[in-house]
């Protein structure tokens, strides 16, 4: 076949699988978008079932209902999905965000039906029982496994599924929130990792089809109706970066509060199948005294962006919703972030309002006004997804002409949670379980490499009394540099010997010079272990910039077995991206 009819065909094909991308996405964000539908369906009915109503409207629905009947929902609900977690699902535990940002990065979106399924279910039950989370996370972990599994049943090649997992989760997200943009920005943002063009034109498909369906089903209307705001004087954005700093600190106790409370309720050890109920317990007894903790906490969260939360209420809200959601993720409750953000951050925000009000009255705008510029700002930084977070409050709200209080804000966030923190609250959730997705696959190769594997076992030992003439009769003998100094008492390892640092005595006059071999050691740099593994190493030796690490006995910590050289390790990690490539090719063809 001529060269040109070969190019012809390769462009046929690539072309064809582009249009069955397309197809694809269409597909996928009308299955993600009923998803979407059926998740909100299940929470509703849930709750009707044990509160008894099946709208948002949570605090006024429960202010009629027994105290026994609130505090024993969420125990009863904890008991189901324990025993749901314990039997029917492998991975013992409800999945979301993270795992779909882990499957798109390590595992090339391949994801689960079952797992998908199961997790779908979980987290409808446990919000409908009141657990304080999100419903954002489930709609998208199930929203991405339709993705997924189209592409695995279609047997398209591995390196479109990321995208089909995108087209889902956009898809998953507009139909949610009736937030188009924001669902497509999400997908790209959080999901993805990148603004990837051969990823823009079926992720907007999907998003598009997505949001036609909430519409369709719903309606075309924000989350939240809010009154009209304005910002009093542009001499605010002082004021406004000042609540960028508040809700940075509020966003990083958000995410630390859910680490702490797995870390505390581990520590009681209890047995899986009750650690639902346990936590259920304890949300039942906050929710006596705070309702607005129960589920997803629309109603509170536009309360208080309406202005009817007091100074005492907004502040206590904070503590209580941030504690909440600590024991849902601990206690293995479904439900995501995204919403508790939200919540956590319209409070921050409405309270610095008022405070802000008393300090300069006549300077100050609404606390409403402040209140969704914290909103925006706290759930940026839990989520690291500045952009789509702006797009999702502003489709939220309705309201574009806040944009550059709300900017301001998010940009000051943004800057300090980076610096301090520079993980959102699902890549805190993955580095937990040891998986950083931010470094490369070749490094993750070398993750699982030791160093035993191709450290260097051929050394020459000195004695540290060696005089400088029995070095050089040493040295002469061998063509290469490779010298290490001992203690011949104990055997245990003092140091290497660079050559560099015994030229000066190797080549003066060696009758005379005192230096003993020991003094000439570097004996301060850094070691390594057999055990460790190579992508460890790789990050000693660039850290220190040594080209050659002493490898020390596991178990005396004082007996030298190897030499790690750089160039042996450099080697290991071009190997690894070559077998990684070749891998690839042979997947997609």
């Amino acid at each position: 076949m001529s060269k040109k009819k070969l190019w012809s065909s390769a462009g046929a094909v690539k072309n064809n699988l582009s249009v069955k991308l397309l197809l694809c996405s269409l597909g996928i964000g009308l299955l993600a978008g009923y998803g979407a539908l059926a998740f909100r369906f299940l929470i509703a009915e849930t709750q009707n079932l044990f509160y008894g109503f099946d709208d948002e409207l949570v605090v006024s629905g429960t202010a009629d209902l027994p105290w026994w009947q609130i505090m024993l929902i969420p125990v009863i609900g904890g008991l189901i999905i324990g025993v749901f977690l314990r039997y029917a699902v492998p991975e013992r535990r409800i999945q979301g965000v993270a795992d779909v940002i882990e499957a798109s990065v390590l595992r090339k979106g391949k994801m689960k039906l079952w797992v998908g399924i199961s997790s779908f279910l979980a987290s409808g039950v446990s919000l409908g029982t009141g657990s304080s989370g999100g419903r954002e996370g489930p709609v998208v972990h199930f929203a991405a496994m339709l993705g997924s599994q189209v592409g695995q049943r279609l047997r398209l090649p591995s390196k479109y599924y990321p995208i089909l997992i995108g087209c889902g989760v956009a898809s998953g997200v507009a139909a949610s929130f009736n937030a188009p943009i924001a669902g497509m920005f999400f997908a790209l943002e959080v999901v993805i990792g990148s603004l990837a063009t051969q990823a823009v034109a079926p992720i907007v498909l999907a998003s598009v089809v997505g949001t036609v369906v909430s519409r369709i089903h719903i309606g075309d209307f924000p989350a939240f109706i809010i009154p009209d705001y304005n910002i009093v004087t542009w001499w605010e954005l002082p004021a406004i970066a000042l609540l960028g700093v508040v809700s940075a600190i509020v966003a990083l106790l958000f995410v630390w509060s859910i680490t702490f409370s797995e870390e505390v309720i581990n520590k009681f050890k209890i047995p899986d199948v009750f650690r639902p109920a346990a936590g259920g317990f304890v949300l039942g007894i906050i929710a006596l005294a705070f309702p607005q903790i129960i589920g997803v906490g629309y109603e509170a969260t536009d309360q208080a962006l309406k202005e009817e939360y007091d100074l005492i209420l907004l502040l206590s809200l904070i503590v209580v919703k941030t504690i909440a959601v600590g024991i849902t993720a601990g206690s293995r409750f479904g439900g995501g972030f995204f919403s508790p953000s939200l919540f956590v951050g319209a409070m921050t925000g409405g309270a610095f309002g008022i405070i802000a009000a008393y300090i300069s009255p006549e300077m100050a705008a609404s606390h409403g006004l402040y209140a969704i510029i914290g909103m925006t700002a706290v759930a940026s930084s839990v989520l690291g997804a500045p952009i789509s977070t702006i797009l999702i409050v502003f489709e939220l709200t309705g309201d574009y002409r806040l944009s550059i209080a709300v900017m301001v804000a998010v940009a000051v966030t943004t800057i300090i949670t980076k610096q301090l923190l520079d993980r959102s609250i699902f890549q805190v959730q993955l580095e937990r379980r040891n998986i950083d997705v931010k470094e490369s696959r070749a490094l993750r190769f070398l993750k699982y490499r030791q160093v035993r594997g191709i450290m260097d076992r051929d050394f020459i030992e000195i004695p540290f009394a060696t005089n400088m003439t029995d070095l050089r009769h040493i040295v002469s003998q061998h063509n290469h540099d490779k010298f290490v100094v001992i203690d011949p008492e104990n055997k245990s390892f003092v140091g290497r010997l660079v050559y560099a640092d015994l030229r000066p005595h190797l080549f003066g006059n060696t009758d005379e010079d005192p230096a003993l071999a020991g003094n000439l050691v570097h004996s301060d740099g850094p070691v390594i272990f057999p055990d460790s593994s190579l992508k460890s190493a790789l990050s000693i030796m660039t850290e220190a910039a040594v080209e050659c690490l002493p490898v020390i006995d596991t178990a005396t910590e004082t007996r030298l077995v190897g030499l790690l050289h750089y160039h042996d390790l450099l080697r290991e990690y071009n190997a690894a991206l070559l077998k990684l490539e070749e891998r690839d090719e042979e997947e997609n063809k």
